[in-house]
């Protein structure tokens, strides 16, 4: 096991020398191999080693003695260990995700503190070649893609943490040898062996079942899974290229794809760019993306709904806004909540915000004037005073210039595909009793501006973010 694992690490330059390597140990025979394996390697390499033991309280009096067990065994060894307690029960409460899930969450960002901690550079996680073929058996059993067949990486880049696996190219039974010769007496999670968990039904009867079939069929799968990971870095970077041309904006915990782009491409691309966005929003909560979750984002944006929100697995959401969609890491605001404001007298000249955007007034020259959408030019001394932008009311209407008649309020935002959310925020400028602009949309074809003009009023509409509808 020590040569192989040696091996893995400099063929796969997992721990260059002198790296500060923080270890996870449950206290089970993988991870107190692992960490016996790196002590006995640390002087030839130059490693700092440290150990984290993340205590979840499910066990009892158990748990508390895995945690006594794995400190003792760092103190024999010289190695500093910080045990970690989380509250599993206590977030279960809550309501939500299951006990699995729940665990495996907070036993990454208790990881993540304890690297931090330590000033470490790298966390060792002790994934063997044996847990490599039940996660790709499992994955094919709740489907998944081609990328679903490479399985767990060797090493990854999460949460500006080099995560590394030194075993995963080693057997199980090559872990329990070297942990009897050694005589370690690992810690034993009876868990382990709960035939409710999926992942143990898999190692206790497919796999054997499996084997009757090709005595080396674990031997196959670990074949096409590393085959798997090698073409999926070719499509990976030609997904990367792909998404410079689909993805339009960013913002903290979203990032937006212009659909009409990712519908040219092939549906095979669209499906590696799509996971790729999905597996960067998710990786915080290192959560797995299923194939499930790349479909239901595929549909979103080849359906006819223009106007759609979709949860996704890993505390993802997808909202569809006409051509535009975005993927993000909580759900939008309730509108209400969010995109509620007072009417505003509009003074001129004067700059005055609203939840969407920002209106400027002035007096100016008619020449300075540039029409588009977003600015609108009118005969102050024609308007009935005083100016005010309000929000949306039921029945609101407008004279859009060049219709000749007036339209819905609210048809007019939908035919300009600005979504619902953002309608709540944006405000109407009103002259009296008639709307006379839809700052960013239209004006009506009232106060229009003649040779006998005096007064010019320039309003400017200066959208917060990224313009909606736009690409």
């Amino acid at each position: 096991m020590l040569e192989q694992m040696r091996q893995t690490i400099e063929q796969q330059r997992l721990l260059p020398k002198g790296s500060l390597v923080t270890v996870g140990v449950s206290g089970g025979p993988d991870s107190i191999a692992l960490l016996h394996a790196l002590n006995r390697l640390r002087s030839e390499y130059h490693w700092q080693l440290s150990a984290v033991h993340v205590n979840h309280g499910l066990r009892g009096e158990e748990s508390d003695a895995d945690a006594r067990y794995v400190s003792e065994r760092c103190e024999a060894w010289g190695i500093p260990c910080r045990v970690e307690r989380v509250d599993v029960k206590g977030e279960l409460a809550k309501g939500g995700a299951n006990r699995q899930a729940v665990a495996r969450k907070l036993r990454y960002e208790a990881f993540r503190r304890a690297v931090a901690s330590f000033g470490a550079d790298r966390l060792a996680l002790a994934h063997q070649a044996d847990d490599q073929v039940e996660t790709v058996l499992m994955r094919l059993l709740r489907g998944t893609g081609p990328s679903g067949l490479t399985g767990i990486p060797l090493a990854r880049e999460w949460e500006g943490i080099h995560l590394v696996r030194p075993l995963l190219e080693v057997r199980r039974s090559e872990v329990e040898a070297y942990c009897a010769e050694h005589g370690l007496r690992p810690r034993q999670d009876p868990s382990n062996r709960d035939p409710r968990y999926m992942r143990n039904r898999i190692r206790l009867e497919l796999v054997p079942q499996l084997e009757t079939y090709n005595p080396r069929f674990q031997k196959a799968i670990l074949q096409l899974s590393r085959i798997a990971a090698e073409e999926e870095r070719y499509w990976e970077e030609l997904a990367k290229q792909e998404s410079d041309k689909v993805v339009e904006a960013r913002e903290e915990g979203k990032v937006a794809l212009h659909i009409p782009s990712l519908l040219e491409a092939d549906v095979a691309l669209q499906r590696r760019v799509i996971k790729l966005i999905l597996n960067c929003l998710a990786q915080r909560n290192e959560q797995e993306v299923t194939l499930d979750s790349v479909e239901k984002v595929r549909k979103l944006a080849g359906g006819s709904n223009p106007s759609a929100l979709v949860p996704l697995p890993g505390e993802l959401w997808a909202e569809r806004e006409y051509s535009r969609l975005w993927i993000m890491t909580s759900p939008p605001a309730v509108p209400s909540e969010e995109t509620a404001f007072n009417p505003v007298v509009l003074s001129v000249p004067g700059e005055h915000s609203f939840p969407e955007g920002t209106i400027q007034s002035w007096i100016g020259d008619r020449a300075a004037f540039q029409p588009s959408p977003s600015r609108a030019l009118f005969d102050l001394d024609r308007l009935q005073p005083p100016l005010i932008a309000r929000p949306r009311a039921p029945g609101d209407r407008i004279r859009p210039l060049g219709l000749g008649g007036s339209k819905k309020v609210k048809d007019v935002l939908i035919d300009a595909k600005i979504s619902r959310r953002r309608r709540e925020g944006l405000p109407l400028v009103v002259a009296g009793e008639e709307v006379i602009w839809i700052p960013g949309v239209t004006r009506s074809d009232q106060a229009m501006v003649t040779g006998q003009t005096r007064r010019y009023l320039h309003l400017e509409w200066l959208w917060d973010g990224n313009v909606p509808g736009c690409g």
